[in-house]
């Protein structure tokens, strides 16, 4: 199954299961719970951006972006800084509906 590019994603699992890093656009819940559960899969948050959605299509917007550590990272970092990457979606989530979310691995790009 490939990416829907013109759909909103509601599950964290699916960002894991397809690959979603740079391209999945994520309901508010979703982001956040990758945020979450990215250490777990190795990841951390570099990048966060947001917008609004218009079903379908994404309005990226410029004051919305969110920049993370810059791999490689140890475990105790990545978990700092997708939790600063989940409060900056929940903070956000007042003006912005969906995010995409940058997330490389801890090892490095």
């Amino acid at each position: 199954m490939a990416i829907d590019l013109q759909h909103r994603y509601d599950s964290s699992d699916d960002f894991f299961t397809l690959g979603g890093s740079v391209v999945m656009k994520l309901s508010t819940d979703a982001a956040v719970a990758v945020c979450e559960t990215a250490v777990e899969h190795g990841l951390v948050i570099a990048r966060v951006e947001g917008g609004i959605w218009h079903a379908p299509g994404f309005e990226a917007r410029l004051d919305c972006i969110w920049d993370g550590a810059d791999p490689p990272v140890d475990r105790r970092v990545a978990e700092q800084n997708n939790r600063a990457a989940a409060a900056f979606i929940q903070l956000a989530s007042g003006m912005h509906d969906v995010f995409v979310l940058t997330s490389p691995s801890m090892r490095g790009w």
